[in-house]
Protein backbone atom coordinates (compact mmCIF):
# COMPACT_ATOMS: atom_id res chain seq x y z
CA UNK A 1 0.00 0.00 0.00
CA UNK A 2 1.31 3.42 -0.92
CA UNK A 3 0.50 6.85 0.43
CA UNK A 4 1.65 10.36 -0.38
CA UNK A 5 2.96 12.63 2.33
CA UNK A 6 1.29 16.02 2.74
CA UNK A 7 4.54 17.68 1.68
CA UNK A 8 4.21 16.08 -1.75
CA UNK A 9 0.62 17.21 -2.28
CA UNK A 10 -0.31 20.54 -3.89
CA UNK A 11 -0.57 23.44 -1.45
CA UNK A 12 -3.89 25.08 -0.77
CA UNK A 13 -3.91 28.23 -2.94
CA UNK A 14 -3.91 31.67 -1.34
CA UNK A 15 -5.16 34.98 -2.70
CA UNK A 16 -4.94 38.38 -1.02
CA UNK A 17 -8.21 39.91 0.20
CA UNK A 18 -7.16 43.14 -1.48
CA UNK A 19 -8.63 44.51 -4.68
CA UNK A 20 -5.36 45.89 -5.99
CA UNK A 21 -3.56 42.69 -5.06
CA UNK A 22 -6.15 40.76 -7.08
CA UNK A 23 -5.64 43.12 -10.01
CA UNK A 24 -8.94 45.00 -9.73
CA UNK A 25 -10.32 48.35 -8.62
CA UNK A 26 -13.66 50.12 -8.09
CA UNK A 27 -13.84 52.74 -10.85
CA UNK A 28 -15.56 56.13 -10.84
CA UNK A 29 -18.83 54.48 -11.92
CA UNK A 30 -18.80 52.12 -8.92
CA UNK A 31 -17.91 49.14 -11.11
CA UNK A 32 -15.33 46.48 -10.27
CA UNK A 33 -12.98 46.27 -13.24
CA UNK A 34 -9.49 44.98 -13.99
CA UNK A 35 -6.71 47.52 -13.45
CA UNK A 36 -4.88 46.59 -16.67
CA UNK A 37 -8.11 46.37 -18.70
CA UNK A 38 -10.81 48.86 -17.60
CA UNK A 39 -13.50 47.04 -19.61
CA UNK A 40 -12.91 43.62 -18.05
CA UNK A 41 -15.23 42.39 -15.30
CA UNK A 42 -14.10 39.99 -12.59
CA UNK A 43 -12.68 36.88 -14.26
CA UNK A 44 -14.30 34.10 -12.29
CA UNK A 45 -13.25 31.02 -14.27
CA UNK A 46 -9.58 31.98 -14.52
CA UNK A 47 -8.47 28.39 -13.81
CA UNK A 48 -9.72 24.87 -14.47
CA UNK A 49 -8.87 24.00 -10.87
CA UNK A 50 -12.06 24.45 -8.84
CA UNK A 51 -10.16 25.11 -5.62
CA UNK A 52 -8.29 28.03 -7.20
CA UNK A 53 -11.58 29.45 -8.47
CA UNK A 54 -13.20 29.03 -5.06
CA UNK A 55 -10.36 30.71 -3.19
CA UNK A 56 -10.05 33.65 -5.58
CA UNK A 57 -13.81 34.21 -5.45
CA UNK A 58 -13.76 34.30 -1.65
CA UNK A 59 -10.90 36.82 -1.68
CA UNK A 60 -12.88 39.05 -4.05
CA UNK A 61 -16.07 38.63 -2.01
CA UNK A 62 -14.19 39.64 1.13
CA UNK A 63 -13.16 42.87 -0.59
CA UNK A 64 -16.75 43.50 -1.67
CA UNK A 65 -18.09 42.82 1.83
CA UNK A 66 -15.65 45.31 3.33
CA UNK A 67 -16.57 47.97 0.76
CA UNK A 68 -20.32 47.48 1.26
CA UNK A 69 -20.11 47.41 5.05
CA UNK A 70 -18.10 50.64 5.20
CA UNK A 71 -20.59 52.40 2.95
CA UNK A 72 -23.66 51.13 4.80
CA UNK A 73 -22.23 52.16 8.16
CA UNK A 74 -21.61 55.63 6.72
CA UNK A 75 -25.27 55.73 5.58
CA UNK A 76 -26.73 55.93 9.09
CA UNK A 77 -26.78 52.16 9.57
CA UNK A 78 -25.56 50.59 12.80
CA UNK A 79 -24.27 47.08 13.49
CA UNK A 80 -26.24 44.96 15.96
CA UNK A 81 -24.99 41.60 17.20
CA UNK A 82 -27.49 38.85 17.93
CA UNK A 83 -28.18 37.72 20.56
CA UNK A 84 -28.35 41.28 21.85
CA UNK A 85 -25.39 42.55 23.90
CA UNK A 86 -23.07 39.79 22.66
CA UNK A 87 -19.37 40.86 22.72
CA UNK A 88 -17.63 41.10 19.34
CA UNK A 89 -15.50 37.96 19.84
CA UNK A 90 -18.27 35.75 21.14
CA UNK A 91 -20.58 33.72 18.85
CA UNK A 92 -23.02 36.14 17.21
CA UNK A 93 -24.84 36.94 13.98
CA UNK A 94 -24.56 40.56 12.81
CA UNK A 95 -27.43 42.54 11.33
CA UNK A 96 -27.69 46.18 10.30
CA UNK A 97 -30.34 48.65 11.41
CA UNK A 98 -30.96 52.34 10.79
CA UNK A 99 -29.84 54.70 13.53
CA UNK A 100 -33.42 56.03 13.77
CA UNK A 101 -34.85 52.60 14.65
CA UNK A 102 -35.91 53.65 18.19
CA UNK A 103 -37.95 56.62 16.89
CA UNK A 104 -39.13 55.60 13.40
CA UNK A 105 -42.87 55.25 12.84
CA UNK A 106 -42.26 52.72 10.05
CA UNK A 107 -39.80 49.85 9.76
CA UNK A 108 -38.71 47.98 6.63
CA UNK A 109 -37.30 44.53 7.33
CA UNK A 110 -35.31 43.10 4.43
CA UNK A 111 -34.50 39.39 4.38
CA UNK A 112 -32.04 38.37 1.67
CA UNK A 113 -31.12 34.99 0.23
CA UNK A 114 -29.98 32.20 2.52
CA UNK A 115 -26.55 31.91 0.89
CA UNK A 116 -25.68 35.61 0.75
CA UNK A 117 -23.59 37.73 3.11
CA UNK A 118 -24.97 40.60 5.17
CA UNK A 119 -25.83 43.56 2.95
CA UNK A 120 -25.26 41.63 -0.29
CA UNK A 121 -28.16 40.97 -2.65
CA UNK A 122 -26.19 39.22 -5.41
CA UNK A 123 -22.45 39.13 -6.06
CA UNK A 124 -23.16 38.51 -9.74
CA UNK A 125 -24.89 41.90 -9.96
CA UNK A 126 -22.05 43.56 -8.06
CA UNK A 127 -19.63 42.19 -10.65
CA UNK A 128 -21.72 42.85 -13.74
CA UNK A 129 -23.27 46.20 -12.79
CA UNK A 130 -22.23 48.22 -9.73
CA UNK A 131 -21.41 47.59 -6.09
CA UNK A 132 -24.40 49.67 -4.99
CA UNK A 133 -26.82 47.87 -7.33
CA UNK A 134 -25.83 44.39 -6.21
CA UNK A 135 -25.92 45.23 -2.53
CA UNK A 136 -28.26 46.96 -0.08
CA UNK A 137 -26.59 50.36 -0.61
CA UNK A 138 -29.11 51.70 -3.15
CA UNK A 139 -31.99 50.14 -1.22
CA UNK A 140 -30.98 51.76 2.07
CA UNK A 141 -30.22 55.15 0.53
CA UNK A 142 -33.61 55.18 -1.23
CA UNK A 143 -35.43 54.33 2.00
CA UNK A 144 -33.56 56.95 4.02
CA UNK A 145 -34.31 59.68 1.49
CA UNK A 146 -37.93 58.70 0.81
CA UNK A 147 -39.57 61.27 3.10
CA UNK A 148 -38.91 63.87 5.80
CA UNK A 149 -39.78 61.11 8.29
CA UNK A 150 -37.84 58.20 6.75
CA UNK A 151 -38.47 54.60 7.71
CA UNK A 152 -35.90 52.60 9.61
CA UNK A 153 -34.35 49.71 7.70
CA UNK A 154 -33.35 46.39 9.22
CA UNK A 155 -31.15 44.07 7.15
CA UNK A 156 -31.60 40.56 8.50
CA UNK A 157 -28.86 37.99 7.97
CA UNK A 158 -30.00 34.42 7.39
CA UNK A 159 -26.83 33.71 5.41
CA UNK A 160 -24.07 34.06 8.02
CA UNK A 161 -25.32 31.60 10.62
CA UNK A 162 -22.09 29.57 10.87
CA UNK A 163 -19.60 30.54 13.58
CA UNK A 164 -15.90 29.97 12.83
CA UNK A 165 -14.21 29.64 16.20
CA UNK A 166 -10.62 30.23 15.07
CA UNK A 167 -11.27 33.55 13.33
CA UNK A 168 -14.14 34.36 15.72
CA UNK A 169 -16.50 35.48 13.00
CA UNK A 170 -19.80 34.41 11.45
CA UNK A 171 -19.90 33.29 7.84
CA UNK A 172 -21.87 31.65 5.06
CA UNK A 173 -21.41 28.08 3.94
CA UNK A 174 -19.59 29.40 0.86
CA UNK A 175 -17.04 31.17 3.06
CA UNK A 176 -16.74 28.09 5.26
CA UNK A 177 -15.83 25.94 2.26
CA UNK A 178 -13.17 28.49 1.26
CA UNK A 179 -11.38 28.35 4.63
CA UNK A 180 -7.70 27.28 4.47
CA UNK A 181 -7.04 23.55 4.28
CA UNK A 182 -3.99 21.45 5.05
CA UNK A 183 -3.40 20.82 1.34
CA UNK A 184 -5.10 21.76 -1.88
CA UNK A 185 -6.82 18.37 -2.08
CA UNK A 186 -7.99 18.00 1.53
CA UNK A 187 -11.74 17.96 2.23
CA UNK A 188 -13.37 20.93 4.01
CA UNK A 189 -13.64 21.03 7.78
CA UNK A 190 -16.69 19.35 9.22
CA UNK A 191 -19.36 21.47 10.87
CA UNK A 192 -20.22 20.91 14.52
CA UNK A 193 -23.95 21.38 15.03
CA UNK A 194 -23.34 23.02 18.42
CA UNK A 195 -19.89 24.61 18.44
CA UNK A 196 -20.27 26.20 15.02
CA UNK A 197 -23.71 27.64 15.67
CA UNK A 198 -24.87 30.82 17.38
CA UNK A 199 -27.31 30.71 20.30
CA UNK A 200 -30.85 31.80 19.38
CA UNK A 201 -29.76 31.87 15.72
CA UNK A 202 -29.25 28.18 15.03
CA UNK A 203 -31.36 28.25 11.86
CA UNK A 204 -33.36 30.61 9.64
CA UNK A 205 -36.49 30.66 11.77
CA UNK A 206 -34.58 31.14 15.01
CA UNK A 207 -32.73 34.10 13.50
CA UNK A 208 -35.92 35.73 12.26
CA UNK A 209 -37.51 35.25 15.67
CA UNK A 210 -34.51 37.03 17.18
CA UNK A 211 -34.83 39.90 14.67
CA UNK A 212 -38.57 40.38 15.20
CA UNK A 213 -38.87 39.74 18.92
CA UNK A 214 -35.56 41.13 20.23
CA UNK A 215 -34.72 43.89 17.75
CA UNK A 216 -38.16 45.11 16.68
CA UNK A 217 -39.86 44.08 19.91
CA UNK A 218 -37.32 45.66 22.26
CA UNK A 219 -35.56 48.42 20.30
CA UNK A 220 -38.33 50.00 18.20
CA UNK A 221 -41.50 51.94 18.98
CA UNK A 222 -44.38 49.72 20.01
CA UNK A 223 -46.64 51.46 17.47
CA UNK A 224 -44.20 51.37 14.56
CA UNK A 225 -45.67 49.76 11.43
CA UNK A 226 -43.72 47.04 9.68
CA UNK A 227 -43.18 46.38 5.99
CA UNK A 228 -41.33 43.22 4.98
CA UNK A 229 -39.22 42.63 1.87
CA UNK A 230 -38.10 39.07 1.16
CA UNK A 231 -35.74 37.93 -1.58
CA UNK A 232 -35.88 34.39 -2.98
CA UNK A 233 -35.37 31.86 -0.17
CA UNK A 234 -35.41 34.72 2.33
CA UNK A 235 -38.96 35.53 1.24
CA UNK A 236 -40.14 31.99 1.90
CA UNK A 237 -38.52 32.00 5.34
CA UNK A 238 -39.94 35.33 6.47
CA UNK A 239 -43.42 34.44 5.18
CA UNK A 240 -43.22 31.18 7.12
CA UNK A 241 -42.22 33.10 10.26
CA UNK A 242 -45.04 35.63 9.88
CA UNK A 243 -47.81 33.12 9.32
CA UNK A 244 -46.58 31.04 12.28
CA UNK A 245 -46.56 34.10 14.57
CA UNK A 246 -49.32 36.08 12.90
CA UNK A 247 -51.33 36.75 16.06
CA UNK A 248 -48.34 38.63 17.45
CA UNK A 249 -47.54 40.72 14.35
CA UNK A 250 -50.78 41.16 12.39
CA UNK A 251 -51.61 44.46 14.07
CA UNK A 252 -48.28 45.99 13.07
CA UNK A 253 -47.56 44.51 9.63
CA UNK A 254 -48.60 46.78 6.76
CA UNK A 255 -47.36 44.81 3.77
CA UNK A 256 -45.11 42.07 2.42
CA UNK A 257 -43.21 42.19 -0.86
CA UNK A 258 -41.44 39.11 -2.18
CA UNK A 259 -38.87 39.09 -4.98
CA UNK A 260 -37.91 36.08 -7.12
CA UNK A 261 -39.64 33.67 -4.78
CA UNK A 262 -42.16 30.86 -4.59
CA UNK A 263 -43.57 32.29 -1.34
CA UNK A 264 -46.71 33.50 -3.10
CA UNK A 265 -47.67 29.87 -3.77
CA UNK A 266 -47.17 28.54 -0.25
CA UNK A 267 -49.98 26.84 1.58
CA UNK A 268 -50.90 29.14 4.45
CA UNK A 269 -51.70 27.60 7.82
CA UNK A 270 -53.27 30.73 9.29
CA UNK A 271 -56.54 31.82 7.66
CA UNK A 272 -56.14 35.43 8.81
CA UNK A 273 -52.68 35.59 7.31
CA UNK A 274 -54.02 34.22 4.02
CA UNK A 275 -56.60 37.00 3.89
CA UNK A 276 -53.91 39.58 4.65
CA UNK A 277 -51.70 38.11 1.93
CA UNK A 278 -54.44 38.33 -0.67
CA UNK A 279 -55.20 41.93 0.27
CA UNK A 280 -51.88 43.73 0.66
CA UNK A 281 -48.97 41.53 -0.38
CA UNK A 282 -47.05 41.95 -3.62
CA UNK A 283 -44.83 39.71 -5.72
Amino acid sequence: MFRRKDSSLPKDPEFPADLEGLGYCVNSEDQIRAIDNPDQEFHYFFSKNERYVEKQREAMNTCIRQNVMERLLSSSMTLIRLPLSTPALEPHVPILASANLPTASRIIICVGEAHQDLGIFAYRIVGAETVAAGSAINFVNAAHSSSPDPPAVILANIGQLIWHRRSKQPMTMQSWLALPRKTGVDPPMSLNSVKNRVPQNEDFQAHLKCVFEDVVGKMARKDAKIDVVGISSGAAEVVEYLQTHWKKWQGRTSGVAVVDSYAWNMGFKDENFRKFWEKVSAT
